[in-house]
């Protein structure tokens, strides 16, 4: 069953999640549309452990208010009991038949999207077996006399009976899983009513540990949502657990009805939202004052866009993977014009400048080769394989322009250098040569990621006028020396070591360009 879960979810994040996760961000503008948003997307994920890491990946980079992020898991609560409502119908042909389609579209389908939902549904079909395999395997059960002591002795001992269900249910990671499981063992009339319900109020209970353990390391905003939503649950469950014997009264002539713990599941969830939706904003304050930003100043993630939970959606975390690349290529922008200005001046850049661009270039460039490797491990399509292997050669190719115009800067620190100025000549020959290297940056990545021949065939061109403009260079600087031209002999290694560094450069602009072509 828990596989089963496990299939549904991943199937259809996988063929819808961008779509999923676009709505999520787009309809969280308000309590009741984000609590409409939540329960909405949780049916569909099966889970809304899912659905609160979505959120607070959101909350942790300010996409979405704590408040927003409160409401939309009061609906996830609510939705994932409605998913356990659809679940527990359980017809044994709709199981096979649900299976066998399943395999079908996954094995034979060439369309990723259609897989996935072949996937999705193999997955339904395996909880439908499961639950069906639950209620025939537990029969001999209702005859246990040592099973029938246990759930006895556990009738008089409600916080015992919760603290248990809410350890099982967080080692299963899945209180749809144990709500079900709770409903077949009820109606097989191995658990007792009452210990049923209070079964169902420790499941509610241990569903909310999840988030909170996968968030830990989010900051602040992040935690929220998980925390807030296992404050609710929990003085919920508190509030309703005096009133369980009078509820067992009440629902005595209902024990034969199979979806009776489900109804009193969804029941619970529904209670819990009315009770806490009014206050989500001050409850949101509350957790902003008492639960602050976990990190220390400056300690945060160099990345923005990449993110843990995209993984599911490979399309959505290829985007995000550009988007980093992108700002690669701005830190280097920013290593170049300093480059640039110190030419001008034949003075030293900033250091700490050129220092900090580099290890945030090459910080940014590692998390994304390992994002990108761990999107690769996932069942991608070929299509999307083959682009995560060119954002890993885009990537290298960066970085390694990023450390050669590090370099070129660094050169600057030599203090025998920088006691003459360059020659008039030869700095217009090395700014000419910087500003080929600046175009040919700002288009390197649109070439490679658009595929766009034409603009290789400019860096092309590029590429040769750069490399006479070098030999040029070269030769004209040899000629200042025959004259002997003071500023020439004295910077002399620093020109031929800038125009090494630049030919390289332009080397790793031209294979960016080709990548994907």
């Amino acid at each position: 069953m828990l596989w089963g879960i496990r299939l549904i979810r991943t199937g259809i994040m996988r063929a819808f999640g961008g779509s999923l996760r676009a709505t999520l961000a787009r309809a969280m503008n308000g309590r009741m549309s984000s609590f409409a948003v939540g329960l909405g997307v949780t049916i569909f994920l099966q889970s809304s452990t899912a659905t609160a890491l979505l959120v607070s990946s959101f909350a942790a980079k300010g996409l979405v208010s704590t408040t927003a992020a409160l409401a939309v898991m009061l609906g996830a609560d609510i939705g994932t009991s409605i998913a356990a409502q659809i679940l527990s119908f359980n017809p044994t042909w709709l199981a096979y038949v649900a299976v066998f389609i399943g395999v079908v579209l996954h094995g034979r389908s060439t369309i990723y999207a259609r897989r996935q939902i072949g996937r999705a549904l193999l997955g339904l079909g395996l909880v439908l077996l499961a639950l069906n395999f639950i209620r025939i395997s537990s029969e001999p059960l209702r005859e246990s006399e040592v099973l029938g002591f246990v759930f006895a002795a556990l009738e008089d001992e409600v916080l015992l009976t919760m603290f248990l269900t809410a350890i099982l249910t967080w080692l299963v990671h899945s209180s749809l899983a144990v709500v079900l499981l709770i409903a077949a063992l009820s109606t097989s009339g191995v658990v007792p009513l009452g210990t049923g319900l209070v079964m169902v109020l420790g499941a509610n209970i241990g569903g909310t540990v999840p988030p909170i353990l996968a968030t830990l390391s989010a900051s602040g905003p992040g935690q929220h949502a998980a925390i807030g939503n296992a404050c609710f649950k929990l003085c919920a469950a508190l509030l309703v657990l005096p009133f369980v014997p009078m509820l067992q009264s009440w629902l005595q002539n209902q024990t034969n009805n199979p979806q009776i713990m489900v109804h009193v599941h969804m029941g619970f969830n529904f209670l819990v939202a009315v009770l806490f939706l009014p206050w989500v904003g001050s409850v949101a304050e509350i957790l902003k004052r008492n639960v602050p930003n976990a990190f220390p100043a400056g300690s945060e993630s160099l990345t923005k866009y990449l993110d843990r939970d995209l993984l599911s959606s490979p399309t959505i975390a290829l985007t995000s993977a550009t988007r980093e690349l992108y700002r690669v290529n701005e830190l280097v922008e920013k290593t170049l014009a300093l480059l640039k200005q110190s030419v001008a001046s034949s003075s030293p850049p900033d250091p700490a400048a050129v220092s900090a661009n580099r290890a945030q270039a090459t910080t940014i460039v590692e998390e994304v080769k390992l994002f990108l490797t761990e999107i690769t491990r996932e069942e991608i399509s070929d299509t999307e394989s083959r682009s995560a292997m060119n954002l890993l050669l885009l990537a290298t190719n960066l970085w390694h322009v990023s450390d050669l115009v590090a370099n070129a800067a660094d050169q600057f620190a030599t203090p025998s250098d920088m006691q003459y100025r360059f020659s008039s000549e030869g700095e217009g020959e090395l700014l000419e040569i910087l500003e080929v290297i600046q175009n040919g940056l700002h288009i390197a990545l649109s070439a490679s990621l658009h595929n766009d021949d034409k603009v290789r065939k400019t860096i092309q061109k590029q590429r040769k006028e750069l490399e006479k403009l070098v030999d040029k260079s070269r030769s004209t600087h040899f000629s200042r020396l025959e004259v002997r031209n003071m500023s020439s002999i004295n910077t002399t290694s620093l020109h031929n070591e800038l125009l090494r560094d630049f030919s390289r450069i332009y080397y790793h602009i031209h294979t960016a360009a080709k990548v994907g072509a």
